[in-house]
């Protein structure tokens, strides 16, 4: 047990600033945790941990971040998609919502979007969030799909 407050420890330092966690077998078959590498002769056996967050990610609100982990935003386009696209990603924009952008344009790109549409005739932009499409761009059924997934309705929330 103590030893899993000690790892939970150095985990919740690691999320502040970039650690590196040591473990290590001694002689006796004991592990152990810490911050510097263990002397030579005390260990058979020594992994190396690195914890980090990525940087853009550390300055998202947690919010951002938890939606983003079970529900993630991307944003189908094509080159031939104007307005609408660009409504949509304005829209995601303002509401500070991070997302990928996948442009449609091959014949083996349009059969995979019609796929995920559930069939049909393919119209750009797509919304998907996690595991629900939208198709087109409506400002009030984007918002009610990112507002189930938990994302903020306003940037910087």
């Amino acid at each position: 047990m103590k030893t899993f407050a000690l790892l939970l420890a150095l985990l919740c330092a690691g999320v502040a600033q970039a650690q590196t966690t040591y473990r290590w077998v001694d002689q006796d078959g004991k592990v152990h945790y810490g911050d510097r590498p263990p002397p030579p002769q005390a260990a058979r056996e020594v992994q190396e941990k690195r914890f980090t967050a990525p940087a853009a990610d550390k300055q998202l609100p947690y919010a951002v971040r938890l939606a983003m982990g079970n529900y993630p935003v991307t944003l189908y386009v094509s080159g031939d998609c104007d307005s609408a696209c660009k409504l949509g990603r304005d829209h995601l924009n303002k509401r500070g919502i991070p997302f990928s952008e996948k442009s449609i344009a091959t014949n083996e790109e349009i059969a995979a979007l019609r796929q995920l549409q559930g069939g049909g005739e393919v119209a750009v932009p797509v919304l998907q969030v996690g595991t629900k499409t939208v198709k087109g761009f409506l400002g009030s059924g984007w918002d009610s799909v990112l507002d189930a997934a938990g994302y903020p309705t306003t940037a910087g929330r």
